[in-house]
């Protein structure tokens, strides 16, 4: 069986190295989103467009399931067809002229510009793997409800295999798509700080007219900021209002250790982990090791509420941005959990570190 799979998923991941002949196209021009899904009953349906820093929404009325959308796209953009349930959920590229999406809920067919069907085919390789391992996990969750809890294990640490896999499907696109504006939006997705080696290659191998494009441009922006956080430089000074509007800044922890926690009282597994950070501070916080709270909250009630319930000792500061979060934007930090640990010199020293490999970090530290 493992056989047979990793023979069907090498073709996949092997992909066909070829340009798509994508050029930026130098003014916005119209685009037209077709849709005829026979199955789909619901009245409405939406559509997100666009780069990270300009997404655009839109909604069209849906008839014996057919629906029309419209717009103007200066380049190929990621977008994405859904429903207010989820039940219908399509990701697709838009770019200019028309787009065709054709067939039922479960398999729809996109075709259009070349760019379009790239993605098509790409996009129906991530989602069989995809597929392949909600099975998996289906059977490993009636095995465990069986009572064999040997099998589901086994199926369990096969599906982890094959989820993680998907990364290698996309990595696997970027290396031999220099030249797809696709690439480039795969790749801001897949950089973080803790891929960033990983991913520079891949960046310095795009094409000049991909990182010329808006989502290359975002690509650079994100790729600089990422390069000024890497673990070894100082860490950016900030300052920011706490819950009762005083100002802390980074500065505040000059001589000392601080680990800076994003979190936001909406985040479970930033809640998960707070239990952890409290008996670490009990452990070493004589010792020298401080936390500062940066919370990503939109609202004081819930951020408040939060700290209290978790009953967090420590500093909390933030400016109720959410995901702008003005140290966030500056740390770069698309997602929480997230935390950065910095020496009483002011440099980073290590970054993500939650449960067993926070605490062994400290025991090191203070030991």
């Amino acid at each position: 069986m493992i056989t047979k799979r990793n023979s069907v998923f090498a073709l996949l991941l092997a992909g066909a190295a070829t340009a798509i002949g994508w050029q930026q196209p130098t003014a916005p021009e119209t685009f037209t989103v077709n849709g005829n899904v026979s199955d789909f009953k619901d009245s409405i349906v939406f559509l997100t467009y666009g780069t990270f820093d300009d997404t655009k929404i839109d909604s069209a009325k849906v008839l014996d399931g057919k629906f029309v959308f419209k717009g103007l796209v200066s380049e190929p953009v990621q977008g994405m067809l859904f429903s207010r349930n989820y039940r219908l959920r399509l990701d697709l590229f838009v770019d200019k002229g028309a787009v065709n999406v054709a067939g039922t809920i479960d398999d729809m067919k996109v075709t259009g510009t070349p760019v379009v069907n790239e993605y098509e085919v790409f996009n129906r390789q991530v989602m069989g793997n995809r597929k392949w391992v909600n099975g998996i996990f289906q059977e490993a969750y009636n095995a465990k409800q069986a009572g064999d809890t040997t099998r589901a294990r086994l199926l369990e640490a096969d599906g982890n295999k094959w989820y993680a896999y998907e990364y290698d499907i996309r990595k696997a696109y970027i290396r031999n798509h220099p030249s797809s504006p696709i690439a480039a939006r795969e790749l801001l997705m897949y950089v973080n700080n803790k891929t960033l080696a990983e991913c520079t290659p891949m960046y310095e191998a795009l094409t000049a007219e991909v990182k010329a494009s808006a989502q290359g441009q975002e690509l650079t922006k994100r790729m600089a900021l990422l390069n000024t956080i890497v673990t070894g430089k100082p860490a950016l000074p900030f300052s920011q209002a706490n819950v009762d509007g005083k100002k802390i800044s980074l500065a505040n922890y000059k001589g000392k250790y601080v680990l800076l926690e994003f979190w936001a009282s909406w985040c479970g597994p930033c809640r998960a982990e707070n239990p952890n950070l409290r008996k670490q501070v009990e452990i070493f916080g004589a010792k020298g090791f401080n936390v500062l709270g940066i919370s990503l909250d939109k609202a004081k009630a819930p951020w408040v509420q939060a700290i209290e319930k978790d009953g967090l000792t420590w500093p909390q500061v933030s400016d109720l941005k959410g995901w702008n979060n003005e140290i966030a934007v500056l740390y770069g930090v698309k997602a929480v959990p997230a935390n950065f640990l910095v020496d009483p010199s002011g440099k980073i020293i290590a970054q993500d570190l939650r449960g067993e490999a926070l605490n062994k970090k400290l025991a090191e530290i203070f030991k």
